[in-house]
């Protein structure tokens, strides 16, 4: 066998190294992505377990939120404590919908919690007069969205 032959040869496997190289790479991207999407909906998850065992395990603070959903008037310190749940819940959904533009929340999962969403600012009086009372300190694009689910209610 000649050296060119060899080097042919050579040349081939180097190439199919290359080639299965770049296979492989785009299965573990992929097999990155998928994880990355779990972390994302779990923590996700955790978020609003909190804010959900918040509500169910207080009575009193209950009590306080159902008054909020209707507008009442407060006492300082329910309208300080309400505006740091608002603020709170507020945080974790500008949060989702950022993972959500930056394609790291499944597109299924989005829908799901932005229908929930739509309900729950739509319901609740007091955590949509707190978004437009602090709406500059959200993102154009989360303030976008709530716009566009108030507008169609």
């Amino acid at each position: 066998m000649n050296s060119e032959k060899i080097n042919n040869w050579l040349t081939l496997g180097a190439n199919i190294g290359v080639l299965a190289g770049i296979v492989f790479l785009a299965y573990e991207l992929q097999q990155n992505t998928v994880a990355t999407q779990l972390e994302v909906a779990s923590n996700f998850q955790n978020s609003f377990t909190e804010i959900e065992m918040l509500i169910a395990g207080d009575p009193e603070f209950t009590d306080l939120l159902m008054k909020g959903r209707e507008g009442g008037d407060f006492s300082p310190t329910d309208q300080l404590r309400l505006g740091a749940f608002y603020t709170n819940v507020l945080r974790q959904w500008q949060f989702v919908h950022f993972q959500y533009l930056a394609d790291t929340l499944d597109e299924g999962i989005w829908r799901g919690q932005l229908a929930y969403f739509n309900q729950i600012i739509g319901d609740d009086l007091g955590l949509f007069e707190h978004w437009k009372s602090s709406n500059e300190h959200y993102s154009p694009r989360f303030n976008d969205l709530i716009r566009s689910i108030t507008t169609d209610q």
